[in-house]
């Protein structure tokens, strides 16, 4: 009689990293040789998009599979209500041990005391480090623990919203990269695969889902020495900029601009080469051919593109482009590319459909098993990315293959030609040449608009 075999699933999130910093997705001048092998023992989804361009939403849309709009969090500062249905509290009542470790970001970071109990938001375990080194928060306990007199070299910048007396650390700004002042097994990276490798030796005879949240390459931008070492900083590429944009950046030096690119790589080889040890831990312990990886990223970061660094909207693709790879040995064919888009709300119903779970209604995505199965598979035509600041300013994106539409609440509109420009440098809503796209854009952002309205409550009677 043949049975259903479920899955373990494992997720590395990492915070803040581009689409095209992996050398599987085309970068040669990055080394992420992990990450490579994952790739080619999977699938690498080249389309991949944030329905978000911040941190808490775009968490809770992977996470939940519903839409920022649906869930009412659609910029960071809104916090997620405890009852929210996800991912984890679906998988469990299936038997499934249930794990975040590292950075989660359902709750605000700047408003707490991070040695006070957070909700578990349904896991089983949760070792929780939002962001790093500010707070004296598991990720600092665990530094005390091992290296007690490492725990100052830990500490990073306060940011500005912590209203907290500055600590006299480096800046965090991505203009102003600077090496990590400690050992390099104990960055939070390295706090997070530690972790997570001991939670897989711990449950290796559990079914389990586990969330490795990896806070790099968030700024600050502080990669450990030996990483730096790799990459020569005079060989790295400008960022890419209109006119418009060259004139708001035309006091940033070339090299001070060459130097965030090669430590923001530094700073993913490190991630890299701590997801060595985490796939190294499931081969010893026998299950990498029972496990699901998914590797991907909450949002991008613009590092000097448009003259911009961080994340946030319009939707550029520097922010909201983001790296997806999954792999399951035996079955998932080795070696896929798929160009088809994606949403990071396809995730909790692929991972469901290969659980053998029905998706709840709820959740708005879409599986991508079939694509990955080569099976019938209709792809989307677009992806939405949804950005309001409630009562100041709202963005919607729509995204195709060939085009990208955004509009403000204030009315104002930018249309790009991905085609003849893929790297966004022209605006083409005012040209009349193009006005026949404009409205189909339009259209099929208004179309969009609807597939992410709540469909919560529903009818319970005729009247």
């Amino acid at each position: 009689m043949r049975s259903l075999k479920r899955p373990n699933i494992l997720i590395i999130h990492t915070d803040q990293q581009r689409w095209d910093t992996l050398r599987c997705t085309g970068n040669d001048l990055i080394h992420t040789p992990n990450l490579d092998k994952m790739a080619s023992e999977g699938a690498v989804f080249t389309n991949c998009f944030t329905n978000n361009p911040v941190c808490m939403p775009s968490r809770m849309s992977l996470m939940t599979g519903q839409y920022p709009s649906a869930l009412g969090c659609t910029c960071n500062g809104i916090q997620l209500p405890e009852d929210t249905l996800t991912v984890n509290k679906i998988l469990k009542p299936y038997g499934y041990h249930t794990a975040n470790i590292g950075k989660l970001h359902f709750w605000n970071h700047s408003n707490r005391d991070h040695k006070d109990p957070h909700p578990d938001y349904g896991f089983d375990t949760l070792i929780l480090s939002d962001e790093p080194g500010c707070y004296d928060d598991a990720y600092i306990k665990w530094v005390e623990s091992i290296a007690p007199d490492q725990v100052y070299n830990c500490r990073v910048a306060l940011p500005p919203a912590a209203n907290q007396p500055d600590n006299n650390k480096p800046p965090r700004g991505a203009l102003t990269p600077y090496i990590w002042e400690s050992d390099e097994d104990l960055t939070h990276t390295a706090f997070v695969a530690s972790e997570t490798c001991e939670y897989i030796k711990q449950h290796k005879d559990d079914r389990f889902f586990a969330f490795a949240g990896i806070y790099a390459p968030h700024a600050p931008i502080n990669p450990p020495a030996r990483f730096v070492h790799m990459y020569d900083i005079e060989n790295m590429p400008l960022p890419r900029m209109s006119e418009n944009d060259r004139g708001r950046a035309a006091d940033i030096p070339p090299e001070q601009l060459k130097k965030m690119v090669a430590y923001y790589y530094a700073l993913i080889t490190h991630i890299d080469d701590q997801i060595g040890r985490i796939m190294k831990t499931l081969e010893e312990e026998g299950l990498r051919d029972n496990t699901m990886m998914i590797f991907l990223s909450d949002h991008g970061e613009h590092l000097g593109d448009h003259a911009l660094t961080g994340k946030g909207a319009p939707g550029y693709d520097s922010c909201i482009h983001v790296p997806f790879l999954i792999s399951y040995p035996g079955v998932i064919d080795p070696g896929m590319v798929i160009d088809h888009l994606v949403e990071q709300v396809d995730i909790v119903p692929t991972i469901l459909d290969y659980c053998g779970i029905q998706t709840p209604r709820i959740v708005q995505g879409h599986s991508i098993k079939p694509a990955l199965q080569k099976q019938e598979y209709k792809p989307r035509n677009s992806i939405l990315m949804e950005f309001k600041d409630p009562f100041r300013i709202s963005w919607r994106t729509v995204r195709t293959l060939e085009y990208k539409y955004c509009r403000n609440n204030k009315g104002r509109e930018i249309l790009f030609d991905l085609k003849n420009d893929p790297y966004e440098l022209n605006d083409l809503a005012n040209d009349e040449n193009y006005e026949d796209i404009l409205n189909m854009m339009r259209h099929e952002m208004l179309s969009r608009w609807f597939d992410a309205e709540k469909q919560f409550p529903l009818r319970t009677g005729a009247y």
